[in-house]
């Protein structure tokens, strides 16, 4: 995975009860911090057999870190674009990709298709600093 594809602000820990966005805009609800550590940091074994466990505990350590590994094994990012450059053939050019993921997004999106939401669903929260 190439790491300057996706957009990781600050080293947030993951906490239970924790909303993760990711701007392609999938929403999580985190209900178990320690679990899913554990899984991503497995899945990033998986994805990179040339690591080892120390590796993995040292790369995966943020809630960003967690769902991007696992986003990684489920095959958006770098495995999707590969299957996208297939599609060339068939008059279809994929671009670049990017993420960003969000901590706490205050509008989480519903879980299933959602056509009657009105308003910008991909709009930024306001930011705190301002």
């Amino acid at each position: 995975m190439d790491e300057a594809q996706f957009s990781i602000d600050g080293g947030d820990p993951l906490r239970d009860g924790m909303r993760l966005s990711v701007r392609l805009r999938y929403d999580f609800t985190v209900t178990d911090a320690a679990r899913l550590l554990a899984a991503a940091r497995r899945l990033h074994l998986d994805l990179h057999p040339e690591a080892t466990p120390e590796d993995a505990a040292a790369v995966v350590t943020c809630a960003a870190d967690a769902i991007f590994t696992v986003l990684e094994h489920a095959g958006v990012g770098e495995p999707l674009e590969a299957r996208l450059a297939g599609f060339t053939t068939d008059g279809l050019e994929a671009g670049g990709f990017r993420a960003q993921a969000v901590i706490d997004e205050p509008d989480p999106l519903p879980a299933g298709w959602d056509c009657f939401r009105t308003g910008d669903v991909f709009a930024l929260p306001p930011s705190s600093t301002a």
